[in-house]
């Protein structure tokens, strides 16, 4: 069955008759459906959170995870820059050339010897010829012991008449 069209001067006898608030909205003023639709929507929103307290729970867990990760790539990643900075003095230090070690001075004794023999004197003589300049005083540079006789016992005999 078609609906009545009611007319606008039906819907005003209407309302003239039962007040404004009464007709096709259920008696119940504008402001108070808005009301009502708000808290719905809040109520709606209400209902979410249990969903999203444990969604809450598994993401602090993974922040949790994720933190101990952080901090253990920070660690690795001092340890490599550690190692590169220790590779990059190393390449650098062969990169240059070694310093010259500095050369012992010689001896007076050296000296006198190397002086004596590039003018043509034997070793033997160079080192007389120290002992005669030195006095023959000198213990520390005479290496040449006084000969020992042989024992008795190895000691040639003297030919038999």
């Amino acid at each position: 069955m078609p609906k009545k069209k009611s007319s606008t001067v039906a819907r005003a006898a209407y309302a003239r008759a039962y007040g404004p608030g009464h007709g096709p909205g259920h008696g119940i003023p504008k402001s108070l459906l808005a009301d009502i639709k708000t808290v719905k929507t809040r109520l709606s929103g209400l209902e979410r959170p249990k969903a999203v307290l444990s969604d809450i729970g598994s993401l602090k867990s993974r922040l949790a995870s994720l933190e101990k990760a952080h901090v253990s790539i920070n660690k690795e990643l001092k340890n490599v820059s550690e190692a590169l900075k220790r590779q990059e003095s190393t390449i650098s230090q062969l990169g240059k050339k070694p310093a010259k070690k500095e050369k012992r001075k010689p001896s007076e004794y050296n000296l006198f010897l190397k002086d004596k023999m590039s003018a043509g004197m034997s070793m033997i003589d160079a080192v007389k010829a120290w002992k005669e300049k030195e006095g023959g005083t000198s213990s520390t540079y005479s290496h040449s012991p006084m000969p020992i006789p042989p024992p008795e016992s190895q000691r040639p005999r003297p030919p038999t008449k």
